[in-house]
């Protein structure tokens, strides 16, 4: 992902920094994005806990169920929190979530069974969901009309930038501890520098929503939420962003043993590489994002994501994987902002927040559903490789959902556009 909802609200309007209106790159939107980015640091660690779990003796199924633990505890508690967050509050409970996240790193080395492992992967999940849901219901107030494209892109290359630097950089850790659970801990104390920003975004946040409407702080009744899914185009980029996330997820947990048993060297450069095609993508690419209709664009890119699938399946060496790898980054370089920028042009103005966290909802299921499926199939027998060509359909589906949206797009994004 990848990387919210709640309604939070309204969004922009004027814009409270130094910068002019229409300026992106505010400090509260730079500060946050940097938080973001510490908060994506922890789940990049994660990239091989289905080798780590396998070297303790957990078994596959319970494996995809202790992966998936983590996300499915995020897909519980975020609609329970939703309703409660709103631009006023979030600032606050971005540090809760900061403080529990340092506490679930510090866990794993203390875990003595899978049912405490199973504890902190709970609290891991509490704390990731309670801040990335907060952080992005302050984010949206800071995203200047007509450059959602561009937003959404700039923030998500803060969340990409862990899964290029980390993974590489984590192998020679585990030889040098000798145990990944160290490793995870010596991250817990990155995240301080993160909470001295927060009374800073705060003072922002409030000179900003003292020029919102009323109606941008009010929680949204379960009535509106209903409306909201039966606005045309919402329920289906919701499925389309499931079906990504749950291919995706099995790419991140389990390529790294894909490339094991295909004999390959640092699994990390796979990520290194995938990642780096993305944020070129959205470094040279970002104001396409908004000049092109979304629709269309991620119609062409999932199909082509499927097709990343199925060739990962038929590699034979972990140099074709390699470079396979650039392609899947630049891939999910279109797709993920355009989903989120699709939404966010879709939505009514004051359930934008609500729905952008939609997004993380699904995407939540998508990171649980994906190992819980991954992990049946694999105690049934199948293969790495057989794996991927499974899930190639999942993407595949989603390109027919985008491209049945091709003339609703077309449409709203001309009205904002006016």
């Amino acid at each position: 992902m990848p990387h919210d909802l709640q309604h939070l609200g309204c969004i922009m309007t004027m814009n409270t920094s130094a910068e002019s209106p229409d300026s992106l790159f505010s400090f509260e939107f730079v500060a946050l994005s940097a938080i973001s980015f510490l908060a994506f640091c922890n789940l990049s660690l994660f990239y091989g806990f289905n080798a780590y779990l396998e070297g303790l003796g957990v078994t596959a199924a319970w494996r995809g169920v202790l992966i998936g633990l983590e996300p499915a505890t995020a897909f519980v508690l975020r609609p329970i929190i939703s309703p409660w967050l709103t631009p006023r509050n979030s600032v606050q409970i971005i540090g809760v979530g900061l403080v529990l996240i340092m506490l679930a790193l510090l866990g794993y080395s203390q875990a003595e069974n899978l049912w405490t492992l199973g504890l902190i992967r709970m609290l891991h999940g509490a704390g990731f969901v309670v801040m990335i849901s907060a952080c992005i219901n302050v984010l949206v107030l800071f995203i200047p009309e007509g450059r959602s494209g561009q937003g959404f892109g700039v923030f998500s290359i803060t969340t990409l930038l862990p899964y290029a630097v980390l993974p590489p950089l984590v192998e020679p850790l585990l030889v040098a501890f000798g145990d990944a659970s160290r490793v995870y801990s010596l991250f817990s104390p990155l995240f301080v520098p993160a909470l001295f920003l927060l009374p800073a975004v705060g003072r922002g946040v409030r000179r900003r929503v003292a020029d919102l409407p009323d109606k941008a702080m009010q929680r949204p009744r379960f009535k509106d939420i209903v409306e909201d899914l039966r606005t045309p185009g919402i329920a289906r980029l919701l499925t389309a962003n499931l079906l990504l996330f749950i291919a995706t997820t099995t790419v991140f947990f389990y390529m790294k043993d894909h490339l094991s048993a295909l004999g390959g060297g640092n699994p990390g450069f796979f990520f290194s590489i995938s990642t780096g095609a993305t944020i070129l993508v959205r470094i040279a690419c970002g104001k396409l994002l908004d000049r092109v209709n979304r629709a269309a664009m991620l119609g062409l890119f999932l199909l082509a994501l499927a097709v990343c699938f199925l060739l990962f399946s038929l590699a034979e060496t972990p140099d074709k994987i390699l470079i396979l790898a650039g392609l899947y980054g630049v891939c999910l370089g279109f797709v993920m902002p355009q989903l989120n920028a699709a939404m966010f042009v879709i939505s009514p103005r004051h359930l934008r927040g609500l729905n952008t966290n939609m997004m993380l909802f699904t995407m939540d299921a998508g990171y649980w559903m994906g190992p819980v499926l991954a992990g049946t199939l694999l105690a049934m027998g199948v293969a790495y490789a057989e794996l991927f060509l499974a899930f190639a359909v999942l993407p595949l589906a989603g390109s027919v959902i985008a491209w049945s949206m091709v003339g609703l797009l077309r449409v709203t994004q001309h009205n904002a556009e006016k």
